[in-house]
């Protein structure tokens, strides 16, 4: 289940022209979630919060109209952007879709976005996805997919699918995958059939919580187990994705 959540950003100060954010933002959007998650469900959120753990669902954020520049985000004269939100838990749609309702009732005073702005979160909507019944399937990424290596370093996807480091790419992929489902053991025995093959991929890196992260988007196949490309459609691919990565659709 895939949800958009609008928001606005509104200055605290009326005098400001410019809607100006930094490009490191994950910090801000990430506290809205955990402002929403836990008021609705406290348990909840100390299992996903509490301690470091992969996140089986993802999100990404867009800015439409926006400017980037090396350092920041200009947004539009409306303070417009989009937050998303995926994921095949049902439990998890269900307690996140309650969070993002109750965000949408509170009054934007209460929601500090920075310093500097406030955010006033708008009605969800819901994002249909399509049904995977192929192997084979070409995606783009909504937000950067982000892996590490075996050492813990973060590795970008080559664009030559001949190259070396695609090996060590997809190995590192199917680990990560595996990890997450090991709660069920018979989607977990498919990802040794998982494949990334990259199309039109270009590496890049972004900031997130003060640290630069290398990482990929693009367009790319995979291929696998229908319902494991379903999974990976609705949950995410590869690690971070509750930090605004990993997010894909339909090419």
């Amino acid at each position: 289940m895939r949800f958009g959540i609008p928001i606005h950003l509104l200055p605290k100060k009326s005098e400001e022209k410019e809607i100006k954010i930094n490009i490191d933002y994950d910090a801000y959007i990430l506290s809205l979630i955990k402002t929403g998650l836990s008021t609705e469900n406290p348990a909840l959120f100390k299992e996903l919060f509490g301690k470091p753990t992969q996140k089986n669902y993802s999100t990404s954020v867009f800015f439409p109209n926006a400017t980037f520049t090396k350092d920041n985000i200009v947004l539009d004269k409306n303070g417009e952007m989009k937050l998303y939100f995926s994921t095949a838990n049902t439990n998890l749609a269900i307690n996140f879709y309650n969070s993002f309702v109750y965000l949408d009732h509170l009054d934007a005073e209460k929601l500090p976005f920075g310093h500097s702005y406030l955010a006033d979160v708008k009605k969800l909507y819901t994002v249909e996805l399509p049904k995977i019944t192929k192997d084979r399937v070409i995606f783009k990424t909504m937000s950067t997919i982000v892996i590490r290596n075996d050492e813990g370093r973060f590795i970008s996807c080559p664009n030559d699918s001949t190259e070396e480091g695609l090996a060590e790419f997809n190995d590192a992929l199917r680990r990560n995958t595996f990890n997450k489902l090991r709660d069920n053991e018979s989607l977990a025995s498919t990802v040794k059939g998982l494949k990334f093959k990259p199309i039109k991929m270009r590496k890049t890196v972004r900031k997130s919580f003060g640290l630069n992260i290398e990482c990929t988007k693009g367009i790319f196949e995979l291929e696998g187990n229908p319902t494991l490309l379903n999974f990976i459609q609705e949950s995410g691919l590869g690690e971070k994705t509750g930090t605004f990565s990993g997010m894909i659709s339909l090419a």
